[in-house]
């Protein structure tokens, strides 16, 4: 019987204390919030370098169309302490390879610096490139992919010299025609065929300068922080705490100002009662 009498007494006390801090909160409405803010979250801050140019006076020995055109691509990622000296190694090492920096980026994740750095190698340097990247840093990723594209490059080929001859013949035309309709038909004909052949001379272009100068992608970042709690500002917290404890005591009080009248109204008739109750049932028992 007593250990109910105590569990009921303690969870009409925790009831009571709680409704207090409610009815405390409105009264102070002003109570200042500990919030601990962490880095932005605005993103990342990028810096861009544009991406440097094939020089022109490379002389470039393209591959045949009898040997197999193949392009190689390399992705690494590693992390470092000195992002810095890393690029700087990556570039003089493409320089001593014969190759260049087609781009570079940078950018901050919270307190983490980020880079990311675009070579091209010779193909014939391709492995040996890779090999000594991943001694920059700690790998955490490396993948190469290489895809044939000689079928692609002799189809182009054959479609340019197709278009070349056609346009000696138009140009053996041109100079038999008389009349002014016929020359602006030609010519007409001509442009087109030249725009063919500049378009597919484009793509022969591209697919041979990537088989020539393969590419290498490096990412980079540093290793993430040791984690470090936030700052508190003990002053504020301790602040915030009294006014806490100040919430609860004036809730209390309006809590208790408020039910006394039906304490008064309901609980002393009902204390009577019981008492009236229990004065008869002792009399009945003698």
């Amino acid at each position: 019987m007593f250990r109910n009498k105590l569990i009921l007494s303690i969870t009409a006390i925790a009831i009571v204390l709680a409704a207090a801090f409610f009815v405390g909160s409105f009264l102070i409405s002003d109570s200042p919030v500990v919030t601990y803010r962490g880095d932005s979250a605005s993103g990342p801050r990028i810096i861009s370098e544009a991406p440097a140019p094939i020089p022109a006076s490379e002389s470039i020995d393209f591959i045949t169309v009898q040997d197999r055109m193949i392009i190689y691509n390399g992705y690494i990622s590693l992390e470092t302490d000195d992002i810095d000296g890393t690029l700087n190694r990556i570039r003089s090492l493409a320089e001593g390879y014969n190759g260049y920096v087609a781009g570079t980026s940078r950018s901050m994740i919270g307190n983490q610096a980020l880079a990311d750095i675009t070579i091209r190698i010779p193909q014939n340097r391709f492995r040996f490139t890779i090999d000594d990247i991943l001694t920059y840093g700690k790998v955490l990723d490396e993948r190469t992919t290489s895809e044939d594209v000689t079928e692609q490059y002799i189809d182009l080929k054959a479609r340019s010299k197709n278009l070349e001859i056609l346009e000696q013949s138009l140009t053996d035309l041109l100079n038999r025609t008389a009349t002014i309709e016929e020359i602006l038909k030609v010519e007409q004909e001509l442009a087109r065929i030249r725009g063919e052949i500049d378009s597919l001379q484009g793509q022969l272009n591209y697919l041979e300068r990537n088989v020539t100068m393969s590419m290498i992608k490096v990412s980079l970042r540093e290793p993430p922080s040791p984690f470090t709690p936030p700052g508190m500002d003990w002053g504020e917290t301790f602040e915030t705490a009294v006014r806490g404890l100040f919430a609860v005591i004036s809730g209390l009080i309006i809590l208790i100002t408020a039910i006394l009248p039906l304490i008064v109204i309901i609980g002393i008739p009902a204390y009577y009662l019981q008492r009236r109750k229990r004065i008869k049932d002792q009399k009945k028992n003698e």
